[in-house]
């Protein structure tokens, strides 16, 4: 074979571990956009049992001082700005917290219903970056969540330690359904969302949105 016309290559790293998403292979592509670079690879989301049916995930990427590419792990989370006022769908999180959280479809038999998120300890939490909450302050915030028995989430800004928006009680009944409750110190602006567990009785949530 003849000289590969891009090369030569220099091996410098890995850029994302094998494996690290939970998928055999990733199949990755990079591109620049308005200055920002993203990988994009591939992910068995929504068929975990049968990892050819993949889905696309994306990440940012982020370059060294000497040019280098900075190791990417997987999130759920990906990339952009979501309204605060849009559905924000929590288990497609940033970041969580080492115990008592964790993700699981909303049902097992029809995987393509999506996700839920689960916290079932005390101070248990999921973080979702990057929420717009645009000029105006919010008043409210919906929630529709599960729980056998009556249980309470604070919904903070920033990190699990607050500030809180709002505390929003779930009720018991084992029943998934929309409750509300009063944001007091909504801030407008862009800020990275916290839902934090009070206490031992498990909660499973679906989504939230605000107003």
């Amino acid at each position: 074979m003849g000289d590969n016309p891009m090369g030569p290559f220099k091996f410098t790293g890995v850029i994302m571990d094998e494996h690290a998403s939970g998928c055999w292979t990733n199949h990755h592509s990079i591109i620049e956009f308005n200055g920002q670079w993203y990988l994009f690879y591939h992910h068995n989301d929504y068929s975990p049992k049968f990892d050819k049916n993949r889905s696309i995930r994306i990440d940012s990427l982020f370059f060294n001082a000497d040019g280098t590419i900075q190791k990417v792990t997987p999130t759920l989370r990906g990339v952009g700005i979501t309204n605060a006022r849009n559905t924000i769908e929590i288990d497609r999180y940033s970041l969580k917290s080492e115990t008592g959280a964790a993700v699981d479809f909303l049902d097992s038999l029809d995987t393509f219903k999506g996700w839920k998120v689960i916290l079932s300890g005390n101070d248990a939490w999921m973080q979702y970056n990057t929420v717009d909450f645009g000029n105006k302050r919010v008043k409210k915030v919906l929630v529709r969540a599960l729980s056998t028995a009556e249980s309470s989430l604070q919904i903070m800004t920033g990190t699990p330690e607050g500030p809180q928006l709002s505390l929003v009680k779930i009720p018991g009944g084992g029943e998934w359904t929309t409750v509300q409750a009063k944001v007091k110190k909504g801030k407008p602006g862009v800020h990275n969302l916290v839902v934090v567990l009070k206490g031992d009785q498990p909660v499973e949530i679906d989504w939230l949105k605000f107003k």
